[in-house]
């Protein structure tokens, strides 16, 4: 357990092997894997000591200190798994609410496209209307136009009858006059 939480620690410290830091500038890990590699060196020195009145084993001090300092590197790989708990937490928080904002974000671009596809439909249908309405003006002005120069030709006609009625009824005139 020891070797494996050293060997972790080494891990999530060591930016030479390429990883990005995963800890956060305010995360509290940085500072108890440091406060744990004191307490792993005092265990050490606590358990090389060897004082007793036998010879080379270690009193019942000398393996009070060993006790003392494997309670703190217990309680401080207590204290560095709730902060990994807490990050754990932390990072499915966030990935739930990341979720959330795709799902939105993904909805309202769907809904924007098919608005942009009504709408451009509905200008092409509008743009079709007005193309029609500008054949059938154009149409009507055509009819128009032969109106009017139906009317203008029928004019013309009427004119140069009255015209010519009337130099005839002159001369006709003209030559009763005469006669008398």
């Amino acid at each position: 357990m020891l070797s494996l939480l050293s060997a972790l620690s080494g891990f999530t410290l060591s930016p030479a092997l390429g990883q990005a830091d995963v800890v956060t500038p305010d995360s509290p890990l940085p500072r108890l894997l440091r406060e744990r590699g004191v307490l792993t060196r005092r265990y050490a020195v606590a358990s090389a000591q060897r004082h007793s009145l036998f010879g080379n084993k270690p009193s019942k001090k000398d393996l009070q200190e060993v006790v003392d300092a494997l309670q703190g590197i217990v309680d401080k790989d207590q204290q560095i798994v709730d902060v990994l708990n807490q990050t754990a937490r932390k990072a499915q928080t966030t990935s739930v609410r990341l979720a959330a904002t795709t799902t939105t974000l993904e909805s309202t671009g769907r809904d924007d496209r098919n608005l942009t596809a009504q709408r451009l439909s509905e200008l092409q249908n509008e743009i079709e209307n007005v193309r029609q309405r500008e054949k059938q003006q154009l149409a009507k002005q055509r009819d128009l136009q032969a109106e009017v120069a139906d009317v203008k030709e029928g004019q013309f006609v009427r004119d140069a009858l009255i015209a010519f009625l009337t130099v005839l009824s002159i001369g006709l005139m003209v030559a009763l006059w005469r006669k008398k």
